[in-house]
């Protein structure tokens, strides 16, 4: 079954993300993760059925949930995915079920958008952005996620001055 929210559609069957037409690459552990929460948006998935569902009889640490809830908020905003303390994760966006019919009347203009962005598939919308940002969400998510990559080089140039002095 394939959705759309904002500018993005997601085939939760083929784990297929695109962005305006452009296909996005998404690993596939936040792309299984994706589709549940998208299949199940009415309700509340806890870390534990996440990691039944996405990582079958794998042992791993709550982490990883973690990390592809910080993924996906990355790619969609802060807003896509909300925190419930202790109970789990539920998609928030608004979805709109795509038909096959919608998408296939779609289809040729989606083919001529490829060729003039000469860009690959990416792991994140840094090159594919909208003329205008959709959301302040996505406009705040791009500025901030700056600070933490800034703070780790100023903190690896003030180690290599301090062990060099």
């Amino acid at each position: 079954m394939k959705f759309s929210f904002s500018h993005f559609e997601f085939d939760c069957d083929a784990l297929v993300l695109t962005n305006k037409g452009k296909v996005f690459s998404l690993n596939e552990k936040p792309a299984k993760l994706l589709a549940l929460l998208i299949m199940g948006a009415d309700r509340i998935h806890s870390k534990d059925e996440i990691l039944e569902v996405v990582w079958p009889g794998r042992t791993v640490t709550n982490q990883v949930v973690f990390q592809s809830i910080g993924h996906l908020r990355a790619l969609f905003g802060d807003d896509a995915i909300k925190t419930f303390s202790r109970k789990g994760y539920q998609w928030q966006l608004p979805l709109v079920p795509v038909k096959d019919d919608d998408h296939a009347n779609n289809k040729a203009p989606e083919q001529e958008e490829l060729p003039k962005n000469n860009s690959n598939e990416r792991h994140d919308n840094s090159s594919d952005e909208p003329a205008e940002p959709s959301t302040p969400s996505a406009r705040i998510n791009r500025s901030t996620a700056i600070w933490p990559v800034a703070a780790v080089t100023i903190l690896g140039v003030l180690a290599g001055v301090y062990f060099l002095v």
